[in-house]
Formats: C-alpha cells, sequence, structure tokens
C-alpha cells in the first residue's frame, strides 16, 4: 500500500547476540503476503512452539484489513467509499474509521502535508496502481488543478459511532497507505500479546513495531539502510525498546521526464510531484501508525523545515540527503539522537 506514496526503504537487521542455545529461549518466526508487501513476525516466550496457531491467527487479521483498506481490491470498504455518491454516510468497520481519523488529525498537525486525498494526483503524474509508463511527460498546469479540485482531507468527514465516512465531492477518494501499514503493525503487536507475548517485532513493508527484548535480554535492533546504498551500508542501528520505526526515501520509485527526475512522493499543497533528491527520513515513534504517518510528510517538508518540526513537536527523526558531492548528509534531531547515537557505519552481514 505504501508503495503508492511513500518508500519504506528499512533494511530489517534483527541482529542476535551469540548466547548459548540452553541459555536463549525459542524465537518463533512468522511470514507471509499482505498489501502488495510481506509481513515478517518475531516473537518468543511460552507457547511460541506452536506457530500454526499464531500465523493463523495473524493471517485472519490481516485478510480482514485488506478487505477493509486495500486499494488493490474493489470490493474493499476504501474502494467502495471511493465509487460512493457525495454526502451520505457511508458504513465502515472501526478500524477504517479510525485510521481515517488518525490521517486527519496528522492532515491538521502538518498543515495539510500529509493527505490521504491524493489519489486523483497520483493518476495524473502516473504514479497511481497500474501507471507503468515511466517516461510519460509530466501533467500540465490544466491536469494538475483539476486534479487538486478534488484533493484535500477538508473534504472528508468521519463518524465513530456507528462508524461511517462521508465526503462532499463525489470525486474525492481516499488511499490509505501513508499510514495503513503502520496501523496494522500496532494491531499485530496488540494481538500477539492478547495471545501472551510480550516479546515481539513486527514489520510489514519496512513498518516496525518491537516490544519487550530478544531472547538475549538485549533491545531489539534495527539498522536503517543508508539514503542510495547498493552495497548494504548502514546509517544507524536503532535499539527498539518498546518503539516503533518507519522509513520514507525517495530513491526507489520514480521516473525519468524531459530530462528531469521524478519522484513518487507529491506535495499536495502544489499538486507536484517531489524531484528527485535522494533522500531519506527515518521516524521513531511510540506506535508505529505515528511513526508511518509522519515519515513521508517530512520527506516532503525537506531537511530544514522538517527537522524544525520535528524539533517544535519533538519528534525523533534522522534526515539523509545525497549531496552534489556525492556524500551522505545527515540531520538528527535530539530526540533521534538521544535513542541512536551516531555509531561506526556498518554494512549488512
Amino acid at each position: 500500500m505504501k508503495s503508492h506514496f511513500a518508500a519504506a526503504i528499512l533494511l530489517l537487521a534483527v541482529i542476535v547476540g551469540k548466547v548459548s542455545a540452553k541459555e536463549t529461549p525459542a524465537l518463533a518466526s512468522l511470514t507471509g503476503p499482505t498489501m502488495g508487501t510481506t509481513y515478517h513476525v518475531k516473537y518468543w516466550g511460552a507457547g511460541a512452539d506452536s506457530p500454526p496457531q499464531v500465523k493463523e491467527a495473524v493471517d485472519k487479521l490481516l485478510a480482514e484489513f485488506d478487505r477493509q483498506m486495500s486499494t488493490y481490491r474493489e470490493d474493499s470498504e476504501l474502494m467502495q467509499f471511493n465509487r460512493a455518491p457525495a454526502n451520505e454516510w457511508f458504513p465502515v468497520s472501526a478500524d477504517t474509521a479510525r485510521v481515517v481519523e488518525e490521517s486527519l488529525r496528522y492532515y491538521r498537525d502538518t498543515d495539510g502535508v500529509l493527505d490521504v486525498t491524493v489519489p486523483p494526483l497520483l493518476r495524473a503524474w502516473n504514479f497511481q496502481s497500474g501507471g507503468r509508463d515511466r517516461t510519460a511527460r509530466p501533467p500540465s498546469a490544466e491536469a494538475i488543478a483539476a486534479a487538486k479540485a478534488v484533493v484535500g482531507s477538508q473534504h472528508i468527514e468521519v463518524r465513530s459511532d456507528p462508524p461511517a465516512l462521508k465526503k462532499d465531492l463525489a470525486d474525492v477518494e481516499i488511499d490509505l497507505s501513508s499510514i495503513a501499514p503502520g496501523y496494522a503493525v500496532d494491531l499485530i503487536i496488540a494481538q500477539l500479546q492478547t495471545l501472551g507475548f510480550a516479546n515481539t517485532m513486527v514489520e510489514i513493508g519496512g513498518e516496525v513495531r518491537a516490544t519487550g527484548t530478544r531472547p538475549d535480554g538485549k533491545p531489539w535492533r534495527i539498522g536503517v539502510e543508508q539514503v542510495e546504498s547498493t552495497d548494504g551500508t548502514l546509517a544507524r542501528i536503532v535499539p527498539l525498546e518498546n518503539l516503533s520505526l518507519s522509513t520514507a526515501g525517495d530513491y526507489r520509485n520514480y521516473r525519468t521526464a524531459d530530462g528531469r527526475r521524478f519522484t513518487h512522493i507529491i506535495d499536495p499543497r502544489s499538486g507536484s510531484a517531489l524531484p528527485y533528491r535522494g533522500a531519506s527520513v527515518t521516524v521513531i515513534a511510540k506506535t508505529c501508525t505515528e511513526a508511518d504517518a509522519l515519515d513521508t510528510p517530512l520527506l516532503v517538508m525537506g531537511p530544514d523545515a522538517g527537522y524544525e518540526w520535528c524539533v517544535e513537536h519533538k519528534i525523533a527523526a534522522l534526515f539523509q540527503t545525497r549531496t552534489a558531492e556525492g556524500t551522505v548528509a545527515e540531520r538528527a534531531t535530539p530526540q533521534f539522537e538521544a535513542i541512536a547515537p551516531p555509531t561506526t557505519t556498518k554494512t549488512k552481514e
């Protein structure tokens, strides 16, 4: 889902210390397809020797989540709402309503930089699902203006009881790719805790959250890939102790037209696709919903305005930008430095 709006470019690196099998509890691992990407779950504790039952619970949860918010399924709640008429409440699940409600909160907090109603602009720039022509010319000013006319989260209303969505323009559409994967990670964490597992790590398409510790008692460790790395070089290794992490970047999905490179990331305020910069932003937050919701808006804001926004809101974020000289410039907020100070750069093991 997120590939439509912001590429998650984590290098997931769970680094387990060298502890003997007798001293270390068993670590169970699950993986599978979801939302056009894959999920990975690691957990340990009493009952961890029965992963089929846990996998069944996780897969059931994700199947329901896909039925609710997928942009790949024409019968999902979200896609049905996108085809619904204006000014009528459309019934949805509590989870769909909650995710849209959260997206509206971040829309306000970021002054409109996070906007889940961007599908018309994505289509105009040929980055919507099914867009394959990577040499297509940029849209005209008229085409951008026409798309912007039906873009803006102010056109959306959410009701929680009973849960429903409403829009004031029939052509308004929602794509939750910029926040839903993180919310799904939080749901899986909650499911695992309900099943009795306090020590878990869950990742979907690069959005990751960890609770408790690894079997050796140390924090889960996640490697953040250096921007545009071709050899697995890591910018930071982040210890996640009951925290979440998400990264957005502009160099995994772009196209060239008129001699310029355009990324798949749209600035909803201007209606323009961001020019390629070779940049990424990594966010650490308590919930994966928050980390997922903020990484792309901060990438749009850039390393200066985005950094200042993070300092004002006390957000842990790392900004990476490829310079004209080919080096990588890093700028981390004080909150990020406190969690993951600079270390000797490591490569994928």
